[in-house]
């Protein structure tokens, strides 16, 4: 295995002896390496490969994205890694190299674009969430800028996406769909949840579990609620209205028929936390 190139005394990008492209990480595997040196690969400790399209990005990052953005990847991976007790593909040091590389780019043209979807990921990925928060502080101390909570948020999005443990890989998804969901039900129903409540946070996991099924096409016929959903909705006509708009935004956007009894317990949701 060659080196191709050195992110640290911790990680390098290297060339397998059968021409796969890897990022290969553990401690004091590139100190005092440089390009062309063979890897010690008994101080290998994880190894990451780039396949097919994967690899033509990896070599394309290589030559465009600064060396500091793959090492603070390798540590917000590693850490990621032991706080979460989970395993990431190959791509995240792509998608999480590149996003710093360009918005240290931004913050340094103080160009600042919201991430209108961090409230909903602080809630659906609290825990990765935290790691995005640590992220930030080693991005001050190792690149010296300091970026908005936002990128937390997004970080967050990348440690959701390229988990193992996800085989959908729907995060931005899942917290999209549950912003539009919520934003009908508080404009419809004319209140405002506060996004520290509990009920925003029960009716968010509710809407998470909701999209998860609807982006999987999973259909669950717990039991027939057709005259319970009519009822509920016989005796408020505004949690009716705000059913029948979320009913026509899944029909219109995500292209699946909520059934029943899926109305039934998210008017269950809107009623305990809301009404």
């Amino acid at each position: 295995m060659v080196i191709i190139k050195v992110f640290n005394n911790n990680s390098v990008a290297a060339l397998s002896d059968d021409r796969q492209d890897v990022i290969v990480t553990g401690s004091g595997i590139g100190f005092r390496k440089k390009a062309g040196d063979r890897v010690d690969e008994s101080k290998i400790e994880r190894q990451y490969v780039f396949q097919d399209e994967h690899k033509k990005r990896l070599e394309q990052s290589l030559t465009s994205i600064p060396n500091v953005c793959f090492e603070i990847t390798e540590w917000i991976v590693k850490k990621a890694t032991q706080l979460l007790e989970k395993d990431f593909s190959s791509e995240i040091f792509i998608a999480i190299s590149d996003h710093i590389s360009f918005v240290i780019k931004r913050k340094n043209e103080g160009i600042y674009l919201p991430n209108i979807i961090l409230n909903e990921t602080k809630i659906l990925y609290k825990e990765e969430y935290e790691v995005g928060l640590l992220a930030l502080d080693h991005i001050k101390k190792k690149a010296g800028v300091q970026l908005d909570e936002d990128e937390a948020g997004y970080i967050a999005l990348h440690l959701a996406n390229f988990s193992l443990n996800n085989h959908d890989s729907n995060a931005v998804k899942i917290v999209t769909f549950t912003k539009e969901v919520i934003d009908v039900i508080q404009n419809t129903m004319k209140m405002k949840l506060g996004q520290d409540t509990l009920a925003y946070a029960r009716i968010s996991i509710h809407l998470k579990y909701l999209s998860e099924r609807i982006f999987r096409n999973e259909v669950v016929q717990l039991e027939d609620t057709t005259h319970d959903i009519r009822e509920m909705l016989k005796s408020n006509p505004r949690l009716s209205l705000c059913i029948n708009r979320i009913v026509k935004l899944i029909r219109q956007e995500y292209a699946y028929e909520l059934s029943p009894d899926e109305q039934t317990y998210l008017c269950i949701h809107i009623r305990k936390n809301i009404v």
